[in-house]
């Protein structure tokens, strides 16, 4: 093919990326009916991921001969993936028979392994940057040189051989949990979000926001907090909320009197909950599912309360600033919203989801089902009836999404065979023990600190599994429950969107808002210190996660509303007026010792009898005695 071909390769290139996402999809459709070997589906999910990563990603290089190359090199990617996926598939009878550790390593098992990896690194790079692939090739060199580190950090190292064994040639390392989590929770509510964001219901809950909030004090930051939490229902996608709730609600929040900064941060805030709002969290939870071997419903269920009152605490802030500011509230023109009610059909569709959840049915049923009813759904009603030529891109959406999640999770696989094999959470619970002194609290913000430390440069599922290989062993060792310590993490772990130097969804939200992203992003991050307490909940209060009693977990459910309440009076530092430095730091004091005190304990009453006391003194004496 000639220089001026490659050129003009575009057309053939779209008939590519078209014929592999079509068969990726289908395969990963297909694994729900006719399910292949976890190794023969893993190998295939994972090195089709990475082909649709070079097909969806070329090269851009702005000379000519840059352009060819580029596309030459797009190629090769593409084709040497494939013959990855060909060669597993021709080797997976005797890959999965051999006795590990007794039987040779082939010259093809290195050749897969080092061609694999080199391909898998290059997606990762292409698809979320050199943040998680420096994390990665460190680990992988730390598995190489651990007999050259010192102290506790010593270990005998791997050899080529060995690692290839480890990493690439069972159902562990790139075809692990994490490719697992992909191909049986991911990938049906991935679907299941483009299909209903396709057919109109995105749309609806960005409207329903609209509807409910537009009128209210600081009405266009609640429609944010609103629609991003509505949206982050069906998505999960801390990314796709933003740009797709964004693009709407950052303008009128400009135009409301937020600054540009301000706008995108709120926006961004608030679709990083998104991932902790069931019943479609982020990526992280269907791989905690996974990891723990518990039903995603329970861990749905476990993640209501928390991410209510996560939400509770980001819209109690926004009613604040807009009451002492005056900023926030919608003008009368943009309130021209249409109709809701002849759409209101489309939410059967999450409705059925989460129904066929709670009747206890698998969550990739539960996502078929709802994807399923978003397909007939709209065509009830002539006006919200799709043309069928849009599933093409919903298909292609899709396969787009799922290479762009694949690749990431895949390069983790070799972080968690490292630490694995190092003994390095052992490690690290012993080094946590000397250093906190077996002290709980001490020990939750040490872990805290290295959350927020991995979030800095890591994408929130890539920070929550080497997160819940270091931490959830020390926390566990404490006596933290394993459920409580694994959610104590992810929560941490999820600030990584909009922690500097590297804030996904600050930068998202910035490149809508037109604004500093560097600065969008550390706005994003004291907004997100809302967050702060909710954890410390639920590791004091189990019924916190939904366990026990329907009485006990209202009970819990209160306090903690109740406590991210004083923690967002405290944050803002007004209520009715400006807070003295006295009662600002009474509030704090008691948002921390509502979720400290065991519920219902002689502690815990006394802080919410103290909490209706300085309420009324803000509500009704103090007003009194300044009227006097």
């Amino acid at each position: 093919m000639t220089m001026t071909n490659l050129l003009r390769f575009d057309p053939w290139w779209r008939v590519l990326q078209t014929v592999l996402s079509i068969a990726y999809v289908g395969f990963l459709i297909s694994q729900f009916f006719s399910p292949s070997s976890p190794l023969a589906a893993a190998s295939f999910h994972v090195f089709m991921a990475v082909a649709l990563v070079f097909a969806w990603t070329p090269l851009q290089w702005e000379s000519r001969a840059g352009r060819v190359a580029g596309r030459l090199l797009d190629i090769g990617g593409v084709v040497l993936s494939l013959a990855i996926v060909v060669i597993y598939a021709g080797e997976i009878y005797r890959l999965e028979r051999r006795f590990e550790m007794i039987d040779p390593v082939l010259p093809v098992d290195i050749f897969l392994h080092v061609a694999g990896l080199f391909l898998i690194f290059e997606a990762v790079r292409r698809s979320v940057g050199w943040s998680l692939l420096t994390v990665v090739l460190a680990f992988l060199a730390y598995g190489y040189l651990g007999p050259w580190f010192p102290g506790w950090m010593a270990f005998p190292g791997f050899t080529l051989p060995t690692q290839t064994e480890l990493i690439s040639m069972k159902t562990d390392g790139i075809f692990g949990v994490t490719a697992s989590a992909a191909i049986n929770f991911v990938f049906y509510f991935v679907l299941f979000g483009a299909v209903f964001t396709a057919t109109g219901g995105g749309q609806l809950f960005i409207d329903l926001a609209m509807r409910m909030t537009a009128r209210l004090k600081g009405g266009a930051a609640k429609m944010s907090l609103v629609g991003s939490a509505l949206f982050g229902m069906v998505s999960g996608s801390a990314i796709a909320n933003t740009t797709s709730t964004g693009v709407l609600t950052i303008p009128i929040m400009h135009r409301s009197g937020y600054t540009k900064e301000q706008a995108a941060a709120t926006e961004a805030i608030a679709s990083t909950g998104g991932q902790l709002m069931p019943p479609i969290m982020g990526v992280a939870a269907f791989v905690m599912a996974d990891m723990l071997g518990i039903p995603y419903g329970t861990i749905a269920a476990a993640a209501l309360i928390p991410a209510a009152a996560f939400y509770f605490a980001l819209f109690v802030i926004v009613d604040l600033r807009a009451r002492k500011t005056g900023a926030g509230n919608v003008a009368p023109e943009l309130l021209d919203i249409p109709p809701v009610m002849p759409r209101v059909h489309l939410l059967l569709a999450p409705v059925a989801m989460i129904a066929t959840l709670i009747a206890g049915y698998s969550a990739p049923y539960a996502a078929l089902v709802g994807t399923a009813i978003a397909l007939i759904a709209p065509m009830l009603r002539k006006a919200t009836r799709y043309d069928v030529k849009q599933l093409y891109e919903t298909v292609m959406d899709t396969a787009r999404q799922m290479a762009w999640i694949s690749a990431p999770l895949a390069a983790v696989g070799v972080v968690m065979v490292v630490a694995t094999q190092s003994n390095l959470a052992l490690k690290f619970v012993r080094l946590l023990s000397d250093m906190g002194t077996g002290n709980l609290y001490l020990s939750l913000l040490m872990v805290i600190l290295g959350c927020i430390i991995m979030g800095m440069g890591l994408p929130t599922v890539a920070a929550y599994i080497i997160g819940s290989l270091v931490f959830v062993p020390a926390l566990m060792d404490l006596g933290v429950d394993r459920l409580a310590a694994n959610l104590f993490v992810l929560y941490y772990c999820v600030l990584s969107m909009v922690t500097p130097p590297v804030a996904l969804c600050s930068y998202a939200a910035a490149g809508i808002a037109k604004s500093n992203a560097n600065r969008t992003g550390l706005i994003a991050f004291g907004y997100s210190l809302v967050i702060f307490l909710v954890p410390f909940g639920f590791i004091n209060d189990p019924h916190v996660l939904w366990q026990g009693n329907a009485a006990q977990i209202s009970v819990g459910a209160a306090g903690m509303l109740l406590a991210t309440f004083c923690w967002a009076v405290f944050l803002m530092g007004w209520l009715r007026g400006n807070l003295s430095l006295i009662e600002r730091g009474a509030f704090a004091i008691l948002s921390v010792a509502l979720v400290v005190t065991p519920t219902l304990s002689t502690g815990w009453i006394i802080s919410v009898a103290a909490t209706a006391l300085i309420m009324m003194w803000r509500f009704a004496l103090r007003p009194r005695l300044a009227l006097a």
